[in-house]
């Protein structure tokens, strides 16, 4: 856990200390070409947030991103906790039901969010 802590701290400090004489108007190439926002826009921006110490911000911008961010840096403690060795013993097939509607809800979501923080809704 603490080189994937490292890793990502080092990239959002980077982030956060990038300054570029200019900026292309989107990273995203869904929202480049039409004008919609994907469900991770704004990830470059909740990093850039989290480098300056502004969680809150960061959670705006994208509220995926950082969340998965915590899930990627945590997973391998998550891994021993006693709610994994749970969900081991479910059924295959509710296991993968229920991650499957968990990550097409939390993408909906976020999708739902980025249409209304660039005020397409």
């Amino acid at each position: 856990a603490s080189t994937r802590l490292i890793t990502i701290a080092a990239s959002v400090l980077f982030l956060a200390s990038l300054r570029l004489p200019w900026r292309p108007r989107t990273l995203c190439l869904l929202r480049a070409t039409t004008g919609i926002p994907c469900p991770f826009c704004g990830g470059t921006t909740a990093g850039v947030g989290l480098g300056r110490g502004d969680p809150l911000a960061a959670l705006r911008a994208a509220a995926l991103a950082v969340a998965g961010t915590a899930l990627f840096v945590l997973s391998p403690v998550i891994r021993r906790t006693a709610l994994a060795r749970w969900w081991g013993t479910l059924p295959f097939r509710l296991r993968q039901v229920t991650a499957i509607t968990t990550i097409i809800a939390a993408l909906a979501a976020a999708e739902i969010w980025q249409l209304a923080r660039f005020g397409i809704i």
